[in-house]
């Protein structure tokens, strides 16, 4: 599927291009694959290199093209979502650190599965791209003139997105990226002492990098980091009961894993002035909830400087589980309510 190049914004109102129920699609993590048709819903673990070990990136990606094409998806329309750096308008992807490690796909995936199964009409696009499609659709709608909105997912990996609501256009660059956040280099707070310091900056990152903001802040690199820092046994069940008890190493914890995410919505409004909206989603930001939006905003303050309000008037918002829907934004996509667009 090659998507085109421009296409006119839709002009149909986005709650009839995207019940939820009527969606047929696929949403791809790092550790979860949702499955949606006809109003069932299927959550099992994902064809990943973090749920699968010792498997190659070839064997990864047959079972990531077998669940996409299973006898469970019948013809028609299916809209992916695909945890991935990927170019929407070409359908080449990239890679993934969750899904494939260091290692890339085969070229052609999206091709592979048009192969596999003529009978279906597919969409790919990539899973923050989606995500900041539906947020557009939603917490967007009622911003107006030339507000831009951003996503950012913290979950096995980290990236964020931006669209542009007057033009009703994400743009990317000529590979097709946008804001993969997660491999660059990370911060950390003052506190830590320079041992511990220098593990957390050599923590490594799931695309076989170092120090990367992904090393420090996504799922994966939390018991990493609490080894790092020497603290006791990591539960992640229970590390926002922790924090909110006041316990000393769960706070630290998470004011380490917190604060690139932190800088990184400092950066983006500080170069972009018409972000009005900064939404925060994914599995480790959303599991712990009210403890990581208190988080967040301390690093914004305790760091204040003059360009500080700024990142405070964008609204930086952790939403709640389930508030964004990436099977959904795949659909608006699909539709033309937000088009991806090149310079």
């Amino acid at each position: 599927m090659r998507a085109p190049h421009r296409n006119a914004p839709a002009s149909v109102p986005p709650a009839d291009v995207a019940d939820a129920a009527s969606v047929t699609g696929f949403d791809i993590g790092g550790t979860w694959l949702r499955f949606r048709s006809g109003g069932r819903a299927v959550r099992r673990p994902a064809p990943s290199l973090l749920n699968h070990p010792g498997l190659s990136v070839d064997a990864l990606t047959d079972r990531l093209l077998d669940e996409l094409t299973g006898p469970e998806v019948g013809p028609g329309r299916v809209v992916v979502s695909l945890g991935a750096a990927m170019d929407d308008l070409t359908s080449r992807v990239h890679g993934s650190g969750p899904l494939w490690g260091a290692g890339r796909p085969r070229p052609g995936l999206v091709a592979e599965l048009a192969r596999r199964r003529p009978d279906i009409r597919w969409h790919v696009y990539n899973d923050v791209t989606c995500a900041v499609t539906d947020l557009a659709a939603g917490r967007g709608a009622p911003l107006t003139g030339a507000s831009r909105v951003a996503y950012v997912t913290v979950s096995s990996g980290i990236a964020l997105k931006t669209a542009d609501l007057a033009a009703r256009t994400i743009t990317v660059g000529a590979d097709g990226f946008q804001g993969e956040i997660g491999h660059l280099p990370a911060s950390v707070p003052a506190g830590p002492d320079p041992a511990a310091l220098a593990r957390l900056l050599d923590l490594p990152c799931e695309c076989g990098g170092r120090g990367h903001v992904a090393a420090l802040s996504a799922g994966p690199a939390l018991p990493r980091v609490a080894r790092a820092l020497g603290l006791g046994p990591f539960d992640g069940a229970r590390l926002a009961d922790r924090v909110a008890d006041g316990d000393r190493e769960a706070v630290l914890l998470l004011d380490v894993v917190t604060h690139p995410v932190a800088q990184a919505i400092r950066w983006l409004t500080a170069i972009d002035p018409a972000i009005a909206l900064v939404g925060i989603g994914g599995g480790v930001a959303e599991g712990l909830g009210g403890v990581y939006q208190r988080a967040l905003e301390l690093h914004l303050d305790r760091e204040a400087d003059y360009t500080s309000g700024a990142a405070r008037r964008a609204s930086p918002t952790v939403l709640a589980p389930g508030e964004i829907d990436p099977i959904r934004g795949a659909a608006l996509l699909a539709e033309g309510f937000l088009t991806v667009v090149k310079p």
